[in-house]
């Protein structure tokens, strides 16, 4: 999947397929990867937390025992719905995951790529010994109109 940049869906059915479908070739595809990687992790938040309330919720209004008055069914239903809650921030987690992972991918390998290619480029305009065609001869006698240089 190196066409550049897809777009990314919210259907968290597509969002998996698109990750399953990507080949790691170019640096493109990483930053796809993280992408979609993000989508899914967010996506499986969202759902993922909206149910624990929901089902924080529902069991909450579980009759339980008549002389705890149902104190003691919130109590339970927040210990199961905190389950779900620790899932979707292990699936926030997932996706920073991959968000962490393209940084790293630019800070250890493009940015030395990036800087070297500055440096390199910093050293060609410094003077060198040696041949060369079209400058000015260096302090040598040259013949007239030979390399820009008048009589």
């Amino acid at each position: 999947m190196s066409d550049g940049d897809a777009p990314v869906g919210s259907n968290l059915g597509q969002l998996i397929k698109q990750l399953d479908a990507i080949e790691f070739r170019t640096d493109r595809d990483l930053y796809n990867y993280a992408r979609i990687l993000r989508a899914i992790g967010f996506e499986l938040y969202m759902r993922i937390g909206m149910d624990a309330d929901m089902v924080t919720a529902i069991l909450s209004q579980y009759k339980g025992k008549w002389w705890t008055f149902g104190a003691q069914s919130k109590i339970r239903a927040k210990l199961v719905g905190g389950h779900l809650k620790a899932g979707a921030t292990a699936a926030k987690v997932l996706g920073l995951s991959g968000v962490k992972m393209y940084a790293s991918f630019v800070k250890h390998f493009i940015k030395p790529e990036q800087e070297a290619e500055a440096e390199a480029r910093k050293g060609k305009g410094a003077k060198k010994p040696g041949f060369s065609i079209g400058d000015k001869p260096s302090g040598g006698a040259g013949r007239p109109g030979e390399a820009g240089r008048a009589a």
